[in-house]
């Protein structure tokens, strides 16, 4: 399986190493899960954000031409 190699400081080492035994986690399992979820999250969001912005401007016309400046 490919992998990567990241640096960590002592400090940042530390706190991993106690969240994986805290967690029963080998320190890659941990690191993986980790970095998987924060990526789907953050592509979710991404994607959420893309659509709410498409429907949005779906709707500015209309929603410009029944709330007038004044009105908005």
């Amino acid at each position: 399986m490919p992998g990567i190699t990241i640096e960590f400081t002592e400090e940042e080492l530390a706190e991993l190493r106690a969240e994986a035994k805290e967690q029963g986690l080998a320190i890659k399992r941990l690191a993986h899960d980790i970095l998987t979820e924060d990526v789907v999250r953050r592509r979710q969001k991404q994607r959420f954000v893309e659509g709410a912005t498409k429907r949005a401007l779906e709707y500015k016309a209309e929603f410009e031409d029944e709330f007038p400046e004044g009105l908005r």
